[in-house]
C-alpha cells in the first residue's frame, strides 16, 4: 500500500464563490471548461454524457483519453488555484505531449465546476495508476483556506489506458437538458474539432451528437464567403499579423441569427471574443446577414495576458489590441462594402426577371438631363436592404412608367440629393397616384361624355364609314383604353385595297373598312361593320384574310405582331359560324368584339377609376 497522503486544495475562502458560482453559473462555459482541459491532456477522444431521467438525480460526466493525472499532479497542479501552467514567462506553450498549443492558462477553470454542482468526482488513470477523489461544495464551504477531498482510491495498478472522467451530481439545475441546443452552444465555443479531437454528446443513453464545425454555422445559406489571410485593396489599414489571422466571413442569403452576427474571435481554437463588428457601426440593414470566425493565435504569446477570464472579450484598451480592432473594423466595412454591391446586383438582376425591366439600360437610355434623376429614383429602390425583391419590383415598375409625365419629374426632383431614400420614394409614389388619379379623373369625366355620344351611334345604327370609322378614329380607347392615337397608314391600305378590290355588286354596308396602325410592335387591323350587323362566315373569312396578308406582307420585321379586331353586332347563331368564331377566339386569330361589348367596357372601366379617386381623395 502506499505511504498515506492527503489531496490538499489552498484557496482564499472566497475565491470559490467569485470564480466558481457566480463566473459559472450556466452550462456551457463550465463544460467549455472541460473540453479544454481534455484538449490539454492530448486527448483524442471526449465523450459528454448527461442523464435526466430521474429529476432529483441528474447527472453530468466527462470522459477523455488524454494523459490523465499522478497523485502528485492531482495535488501540484489541479488541485492549485490560480496556476499559470504556462509558467511565470508563458514559455511553456506546449501540452505535455508536445503536440499542441495549450489553451489553459491562468489555473481557475476547474473552479467552474461548483458554478452548476455541488459534488464532484474525479476518476484519472495515468501511467498505470487509478486515483479517484469527490470534492463536495457543503464541505467546502465550511473550510477555512485549506480543503482535503475525499480520496476513494489513491494509486491502484490498473492495465486501463489513460483516461480522466468528472461525473458532476448534485446539480443545481431543475429543467430537463436540451442535447441539440449544448451541442450547437459548444460548437461555437471551439474552432479545434476534427478528426484528431473528437468530441461525442450523449443523452440519457440514447441520442448521440457528433459535435463539429459544422453546427456552428447549421442552417445558415451561404451567399459569398471571404477566406483569410484576406488581400484587397478597399482595406485601408495595414496590421503586421494580418498575414496570421486565418478563417471566413460569411455573407448569408438569409439574416442571421442575432447571438451570431459578426465575427468572432478563436485562439488556439477556443473563443476569445463573441461575434462582434468591432466598433463599425452596424446599423444598416445589411450587417445582419454577416457572420464568420477568425483564428488569432498570435494573441496567445502576448505579454500581459489580453484575454479575459470567462474568454468572451478581450482587453480592447490595450494597445495591441487596438491595433487589432482598426485592421478588422476596415475588413468588416470592405467586407460589407462588397456583400453590399452583390445585393444590389441580385436585386436589379430579380427586378429584370418579374419585370422585365433592365434598370441600367433604361437609365442609360434616357436623355443626358433626365439621366441622373432616374438613376437616383431606381438607386433608392436598389440601395435599400430592408426592401424586398416584390416591393422594390412594384417601385421600379411605377417609376419607369411615370418618368413618361413631366409633372412627375418634377415632382422627384424636388427632393434632394441628400434626404433621398426609399420612404421619400413611397411617399412620392403615393403623392404621384393622387395627382395622376386627379388627372385622369378629368379625362375620364370627359370620355363618359364621349362614351355617352358613342351609346348614341349605336342605338342609331350609324354607319361605318363616315361615322363609325372617324369616330373610332378620334377617340381610339373605346377599342381599347391603353390605346391613344391611331392613323391611317396609306401605304398599308393601298396593298389591302390591292388584295381586297371592292366588289360593285356588294351592298353599302358590306363595303370593305380598314383602319390600321403600329403601336408597341403591335400593327392593328380594324374591320368595322355598322351597330346592327351580324357576322358571319363571309366576314370571319374576310377579317382572317386581313390578318394573314398582313402577316405575309409584315414578315418577320421588329418582331411585329399583327391583331385583327372584327367588330359588329354580334356573331351569327349559325353553328359553322360559330365553330369558327370559337376556333378564332382560342388562336387569337381575329378578335371577335360587338359594340355593346366596348360600350359597356368603357363605360366600367371609367367609372372604376372616378370611384377610385373619391375614395383616394376620401382617405387622404
Amino acid at each position: 500500500m502506499p505511504d498515506h497522503k492527503e489531496l490538499r486544495m489552498k484557496f482564499d475562502p472566497n475565491t470559490i464563490s467569485h470564480l466558481g458560482l457566480q463566473m459559472y453559473s450556466t452550462l456551457p462555459p463550465v463544460l467549455a471548461e472541460m473540453i479544454s482541459n481534455a484538449y490539454d491532456a492530448d486527448a483524442h477522444n471526449v465523450i459528454l454524457s448527461f442523464r435526466d431521467q430521474d429529476s432529483e438525480n441528474k447527472e453530468i460526466a466527462i470522459r477523455d483519453d488524454g494523459h490523465g493525472m499522478t497523485f502528485d499532479e492531482i495535488n501540484e497542479c489541479f488541485l492549485l488555484i490560480g496556476r499559470n501552467r504556462r509558467g511565470k514567462d508563458g514559455s511553456n506553450q506546449k501540452t505535455k505531449s508536445g503536440s499542441r498549443y495549450a489553451i489553459g492558462k491562468k489555473g481557475i477553470g476547474k473552479l467552474a465546476f461548483f458554478g452548476i454542482a455541488k459534488t464532484i468526482e474525479i476518476e484519472t488513470v495515468s501511467s498505470g495508476l487509478l486515483n479517484k477523489f469527490v470534492m463536495e461544495w457543503d464541505v467546502l464551504e465550511k473550510s477555512q483556506d485549506v480543503y482535503c477531498p475525499r480520496i476513494i482510491a489513491q494509486d491502484q495498478e490498473t492495465s486501463s489506458n489513460s483516461y480522466t472522467q468528472i461525473r458532476l451530481t448534485n446539480l443545481s439545475r431543475k429543467s430537463s437538458f436540451k442535447p441539440d441546443d449544448i451541442a450547437t452552444k459548444l460548437a461555437k465555443t471551439f474552432s479545434f474539432f476534427s478528426d484528431d479531437f473528437k468530441v461525442t454528446l450523449k443523452y440519457n443513453d440514447e441520442n448521440e451528437i457528433v459535435i463539429d464545425d459544422k453546427l456552428r454555422f447549421e442552417n445558415l445559406c451561404e451567399l459569398k464567403s471571404w477566406n483569410f489571410p484576406f488581400v484587397d485593396e478597399g482595406v485601408k489599414v495595414n496590421y503586421f499579423n494580418s498575414c496570421k489571422i486565418k478563417g471566413r466571413i460569411i455573407a448569408c442569403k438569409n439574416t442571421v441569427p442575432e447571438q451570431m452576427r459578426g465575427v468572432a474571435l478563436f485562439s488556439r481554437g477556443k473563443l476569445v471574443n463573441n461575434h462582434s463588428f468591432f466598433d463599425v457601426t452596424a446599423t444598416s440593414f445589411g450587417y445582419s446577414y454577416l457572420t464568420g470566425w477568425l483564428d488569432i493565435d498570435f494573441i496567445d504569446e502576448w505579454n500581459p495576458d489580453v484575454i479575459s477570464t470567462n474568454r468572451q472579450s478581450l482587453n480592447w484598451e490595450d494597445s495591441r489590441c487596438v491595433e487589432l480592432k482598426q485592421y478588422l473594423e476596415s475588413v468588416v466595412q470592405c467586407v460589407y462594402k462588397q456583400h453590399k454591391e452583390l445585393l444590389e446586383k441580385n436585386k436589379k438582376d430579380d427586378i429584370k426577371e418579374k419585370t422585365g425591366i433592365s434598370i441600367d439600360e433604361w437609365a442609360n437610355s434616357l436623355p443626358k438631363h433626365e439621366r441622373q434623376l432616374a438613376q437616383k429614383l431606381v438607386n433608392a429602390i436598389v440601395s435599400n436592404e430592408g426592401l424586398d425583391v416584390e416591393k422594390a419590383a412594384e417601385l421600379t415598375s411605377f417609376v419607369k412608367d411615370s418618368f413618361q409625365y413631366t409633372s412627375f419629374k418634377d415632382l422627384a426632383s424636388e427632393i434632394s440629393e441628400d434626404a433621398f431614400s426609399s420612404d421619400k420614394m413611397l411617399e412620392l409614389m403615393k403623392e404621384w397616384q393622387l395627382i395622376e388619379a386627379r388627372e385622369m379623373y378629368k379625362l375620364a369625366q370627359v370620355r363618359i361624355e364621349t362614351i355617352q355620344q358613342f351609346k348614341k351611334n349605336v342605338e342609331s345604327d350609324a354607319k361605318e364609314v363616315p361615322v363609325m370609322h372617324n369616330f373610332f378614329k378620334q377617340f381610339p380607347w373605346l377599342l381599347d383604353p391603353r390605346i391613344m392615337s391611331f392613323k391611317d397608314e396609306v401605304w398599308y391600305s393601298s396593298l389591302l385595297k390591292d388584295k381586297f378590290p371592292e366588289n360593285e355588286s356588294l351592298e353599302e354596308d358590306k363595303r370593305i373598312d380598314f383602319l390600321c396602325q403600329n403601336f408597341v410592335n403591335n400593327f392593328f387591323v380594324i374591320e368595322l361593320k355598322r351597330p346592327s350587323k351580324v357576322l358571319g362566315k363571309k366576314e370571319l373569312e374576310q377579317a382572317l384574310g386581313y390578318k394573314t396578308f398582313i402577316q405575309k406582307t409584315l414578315g418577320n420585321e421588329n418582331a411585329t405582331n399583327v391583331v385583327c379586331y372584327l367588330i359588329g353586332n354580334r356573331i351569327s347563331s349559325d353553328a359553322v359560324v360559330q365553330e369558327m368564331a370559337n376556333a378564332y377566339r382560342n388562336t387569337g386569330s381575329v378578335i371577335i368584339r360587338t359594340y355593346n361589348e366596348l360600350l359597356s367596357e368603357a363605360i366600367k372601366y371609367h367609372q372604376e377609376f372616378i370611384d377610385k379617386y373619391h375614395e383616394m381623395e376620401q382617405s387622404k
